[in-house]
């Protein structure tokens, strides 16, 4: 098999009923994404997008270990926060001991990621925006969505650039958690 050509991404998929609230606050500040609505666990921060040069099926394989040793994850956003110094806005968790737990595992398998300079944070990223006025940053500063929610299936994303600004985003593998 070859190895990874792209930018590759592990995430945690949020259910849909949470994603459809999250879009909506994003097609109010004109946040198009790439990926679903999705907390990234390797690829933003903490540890990098996977290296190029390893070979995939042992990458899911690994992926599939931690999977079947990981219960869902249940998970409420907290506050919209954004990241120092840029016009990354998102929602934070209440908890995220279980998160980390999850991207931990990731960092201590045989899996190679390429570093990131920037500590693990889990996130639901809900815009990037450099044009919002006082009063759009202020508003979204007090979005909510209060619901528990249940997160049990990773996946692994690649994203192509191409040359017009355009991002394919191709689902290479999905799994469930089924730990006990």
């Amino acid at each position: 098999m070859e190895s990874f050509k792209n930018d590759t991404y592990i995430v945690l998929d949020l259910p849909k009923k949470i994603a459809d609230k999250v879009k909506k606050i994003r097609s109010e500040y004109s946040y198009t994404m790439s990926f679903p609505v999705e907390i990234t666990v390797a690829g933003s921060s903490g540890i990098g997008v996977l290296q190029y040069e390893q070979n995939p099926s042992n990458v899911y394989t690994t992926i599939k270990d931690i999977a079947l040793r990981t219960k869902p994850i249940k998970g409420i956003f907290g506050e919209v926060s954004s990241f120092p110094n840029t016009d990354v806005f998102f929602f934070t968790l209440q908890d995220e001991i279980s998160i980390r737990d999850f991207h931990e595992e990731l960092v201590k398998s045989n899996i190679k990621f390429l570093e990131n300079p920037f500590p693990y944070k889990p996130h639901c990223t809900l815009c990037n925006n450099s044009s919002l006025v006082d009063i759009e940053t202020q508003e979204l500063l007090s979005k909510e969505i209060s619901e528990e929610f249940i997160l049990d299936t990773v996946s692994v994303y690649s994203l192509e650039r191409k040359p017009n600004d355009n991002i394919d985003v191709s689902l290479l593998e999905r799994v469930n958690l089924s730990g006990k």
